[in-house]
């Protein structure tokens, strides 16, 4: 074969002289394999690229600081055919009681006299966000995990979205018996339900792209939606990613601030992704469009950008204030993750892990325990280095020195070097 396109794992193709290696969409966070051996495709990519003498072309409408900071960069000044990119209107949530903007609901009936297409993307699945007791307050909770089930109304179950448990909704609390049970918040299921019934019908038909649309359903959903005169497609980040539909006129973003609220340092750079590669689903064919971006932080700066195509100004933010913290490109980071049926266990060799790291120019940040996960405590320690190389190998001496303690607590270790 001359070339190979594949996901992640195409990078270990068995190819000889490799010239060239295309890595789209680069700042999706899923090129970096979660399980052993956590490997990031880019870095590989960029290992292979050098040892062939080959040239790395990494595609990217968002790019990630840490690649605008390494590579040279080359601008697309333009869209295809010269097509503008569509004017975003931020709508403040505040003080909404309707899950929809008055503006929002205004824009999908215009949609629906067109004819045209519209793409919503609220990046939250199932029905509910979890269910609780109005009589004893209980919260159905997942046995394996520390998280709330989520309601799946069409199979009429909850499900963890960490482990896959599933169990029957029923209508009565099983603490109490109470009928007085409460649902909170909605995902794609529901949104799915409520724009058929207030839209949909033969004529302006409702589909849904998430991951709980069978893999099978995938490609068949997609050609349903490209090959209706009208209608809208909504579901989660998947309805963002890369889809070329010329007769898409609107784009809208439930719930934009929801990334922003997770502790991550990245929390700004999804949020600015996740917005411009949505408002990039609009407007591609000759019709005019616009995009509604739903949010209860209007003033954030990865909206504001966001809804100017702005990916200098924040790019140049962002990199100013990942320097000030000491946050990659400008620093390394190292994942510790201590694991175990024991409760305490975990967080009991953190502690002799952290006492045993000293690594000058770093900070061991933790040990910090984690929410129960698919059976396990959990406890981590994050290492933040100037100097990567020797943060790595004195993480890795620690690892050795404690290896034998950790076995007879039966607590297991893992390692993250540049975790996502």
């Amino acid at each position: 074969a001359q070339v190979c396109v594949g996901p992640r794992s195409a990078v270990f193709a068995p190819l000889q002289d490799v010239g060239l290696i295309v890595i789209d969409e680069e700042h999706d966070s899923s090129y970096k394999h979660e399980a052993d051996p956590r490997y990031d495709a880019r870095a590989v990519a960029a290992r292979r690229a050098e040892a062939h003498g080959a040239v790395l072309v990494c595609g990217s409408a968002t790019p990630r600081p840490e690649s605008v900071s390494a590579l040279h960069r080359l601008r697309l000044a333009s869209r295809v055919d010269g097509r503008p990119l569509p004017p975003v209107e931020v709508l403040d949530m505040r003080g909404q009681h309707h899950p929809l903007h008055p503006r929002t609901r205004i824009a999908l009936a215009d949609l629906q006299r067109g004819p045209g297409k519209g793409i919503i993307l609220l990046n939250r699945r199932g029905w509910s966000n979890f269910l609780s007791c109005r009589s004893c307050g209980q919260v159905r909770m997942c046995p394996n995990c520390d998280v709330a089930l989520v309601l799946h109304r069409r199979q009429d179950a909850l499900s963890c979205h960490h482990c896959g448990h599933h169990e029957t909704a029923g209508d009565r609390c099983p603490a109490c018996g109470s009928g007085a049970v409460a649902r909170h918040g909605a995902g794609t299921e529901r949104l799915e339900h409520d724009l058929a019934q207030a839209l949909g019908g033969d004529a302006f038909p409702v589909f849904r792209l998430d991951a709980d649309v069978a893999a099978s359903r995938v490609a068949a959903t997609l050609a349903a939606f490209a090959a209706a005169p009208a209608g809208l497609l909504v579901g989660t980040q998947m309805v963002a990613k890369g889809h070329d539909f010329p007769d898409v006129r609107l784009g809208v973003v439930l719930d934009a601030d929801q990334t922003l609220r997770f502790p991550d340092f990245r929390a700004e750079e999804r949020t600015f992704a996740l917005v411009t590669q949505l408002a990039g689903r609009a407007g591609r064919g000759d019709a005019g469009a616009r995009v509604m971006v739903q949010t209860l932080a209007p003033e954030a700066r990865s909206i504001q950008h966001a809804s100017r195509h702005d990916a200098d100004g924040f790019l140049a933010q962002e990199l100013e204030y990942r320097r000030a913290l000491g946050y990659p490109p400008f620093g390394s980071l190292i994942r510790i993750v201590f694991t175990s049926t024991h409760a305490v266990r975990p967080l009991e060799l953190a502690r002799i892990a952290a006492e045993g790291l000293s690594i000058p120019g770093a900070s061991v940040l933790g040990p910090a325990p984690l929410f129960r996960l698919r059976g396990r405590s959990r406890a981590q320690l994050v290492v933040k280095a100037d100097r990567r190389e020797a943060a790595i190998a004195a993480v890795g001496t620690m690892v050795e020195e404690i290896a034998s303690r950790a076995s007879r607590a039966q607590v297991a270790i893992s390692v993250d070097v540049d975790p996502q």
